[in-house]
């Protein structure tokens, strides 16, 4: 979970699953342990099984204390049978390929509370692509969000969001969002933002330049594959590295996995490049563009991020989460 800085601070909802594995009826507590300064609610929640292996969610809220400090956390769930304590839970991994595995860990979450600021009256409109976790950390971060299934694409009054984003890889696996681009298009000239996330090559079609792009551009097969590899913007002084979060060296610190994939080629002078980095391998030699690319389109913006976003946000990477706070702040250009 992750909880702003600034005000308000708003309760957060934790849920403890507990699975019966004793034989037959069974009854137990469960609660939460918070950090010093926070306060949960309920104090307690009574669980009663009924037979083996039913499983029962209990529903908690928490409260950060009023001065709360930049920092992680760890909400710890525990279960109370009989006098014991029950405090680690099981993680089941199980593909068709491999061999079921259970792994025993300590049922607790992080909680990281982040110096991350948005812009007051922004709406963001999203639209969910496969095993999408962005929509929850906007979620996290406060701002009002609604998700557009295939009518709001083709029938919704847009004009009440300031910005939409496509998930990653939606183009691909959304037949409606391919359908309805022009209708988005339109929106984003009469004074929408218009944030398209990491796609793979079908966002291209079957053509050179991608009919999802305002201006000639492709999606290519390029990546920055160290999550350390020193990035650079090339406009500092754009709103996307200094509103509302001043984005700095900080920020792009404690990435995992990767700095970005999927890049894309923006064959336009219309297009600019924000940010560039160089991966250290040698087999991946040069400087990479294509990371964050904007373009103005009307009297709105549009703009892919190449950056691995997708992946920082459920690390609970601080920097990916003041970026993203500056990609949905953006106002809506009046028509």
């Amino acid at each position: 979970a992750v909880v702003p800085l600034s005000p308000p601070r708003k309760p957060r909802e934790f849920r403890v699953v507990v699975t019966n594995n004793a034989k037959g009826e069974a009854s137990a507590g469960a609660r939460l342990e918070v950090p010093p300064g926070w306060s949960g609610t309920p104090r307690e929640a009574p669980l009663h099984f009924r037979y083996e292996g039913e499983e029962i969610a209990a529903r908690f809220f928490v409260t950060p204390p009023a001065v709360l400090k930049e920092g992680e956390a760890k909400v710890q769930a525990i279960v109370v049978q009989d006098g014991r304590e029950f405090r680690e839970g099981i993680q089941v991994v199980a593909y068709h390929h491999t061999e079921r595995r259970h792994l025993v860990r300590l049922a607790s979450a992080r909680v990281l509370a982040l110096d991350v600021r948005t812009a007051p009256g922004v709406a963001i409109g999203y639209v969910m692509g496969p095993g999408d976790a962005v929509a929850d950390a906007i979620r996290q971060l406060g701002v009002p969000q609604d998700l557009l299934g295939p009518d709001d694409l083709a029938y919704a009054d847009l004009s009440r969001y300031s910005t939409i984003v496509t998930g990653i890889r939606a183009y691909e696996t959304r037949n409606d969002l391919r359908s309805y681009h022009p209708r988005l298009m339109r929106w984003v000239e009469a004074g929408g933002n218009l944030v398209v996330l990491y796609n793979r090559a079908s966002f291209n079609g079957l053509a050179p330049d991608s009919p999802f792009a305002p201006y000639p551009a492709s999606v290519t097969s390029n990546r920055i594959s160290d999550e350390t590899a020193p990035l650079e913007p090339l406009v500092p002084g754009s709103p996307l590295f200094t509103s509302p979060n001043r984005i700095g060296p900080r920020d792009w610190e404690g990435w995992v996995q990767e700095r970005g994939m999927q890049l894309l080629d923006a064959r336009d002078p219309r297009y600019v490049q924000l940010l560039t980095g160089t991966d250290p391998f040698p087999k991946n030699p040069g400087e990479q563009k294509g990371l964050l690319v904007e373009a103005r389109v009307g009297r709105g913006t549009w703009t892919y991020v190449g950056l691995a976003l997708f992946r920082q946000l459920p690390a609970g990477t601080p920097g990916a989460y003041r970026l993203l706070a500056n990609l949905i702040s953006r106002p809506r250009s009046p028509s």
